[in-house]
């Protein structure tokens, strides 16, 4: 894949305090792409997702991604987990999925047909995930 055929890609991820696991991810989409966006769930659903609710508030989670420079938009994540309706409206060339999200992956290839769909899934590498895993860093 070179970066000429992927303009746009869109990474889903709760990024509850962004630590430099995070920007080891965002640092290696961007290698692929020319635009990043972030589908950050909002509070509820990650109290959904996750059974438990985020440390930082949707608004401050947003504000570090785009401060990073590592992104170049976010947007409020579907509320009705599963629909993929901002797949559906952003049509990004390409989604990239954490080493930890492969049910994510599974239900998107599960959701769109591989014949029919018009981005490709690529999973990014882990960065020293022994140390950089949100669920294991406890974030003041």
């Amino acid at each position: 894949m070179s970066r000429d055929s992927m303009k746009t890609g869109l990474i889903f991820g709760t990024f509850d305090g962004l630590h430099d696991g995070h920007k080891a991810m965002l640092e290696q989409a961007r290698k692929f792409v020319e635009r990043i966006i972030v589908a950050l769930p909002s509070d509820e659903s990650v109290l959904s997702l996750k059974g438990r609710a985020p440390k930082f508030s949707w608004l401050d989670r947003s504000t570090a991604l785009i401060k990073s420079t590592l992104v170049d938009e976010v947007i409020t994540g579907d509320e009705d987990i599963g629909t993929y309706h901002v797949v559906i409206r952003r049509h990004p060339d390409v989604i990239f999925i954490g080493y930890d999200q492969m049910d994510l992956k599974k239900d998107l290839e599960k959701t769109f047909d591989y014949q029919a769909r018009s981005f490709q899934i690529v999973t990014l590498h882990s960065y020293h995930p022994e140390r950089y895993k949100s669920s294991l860093l406890n974030f003041i």
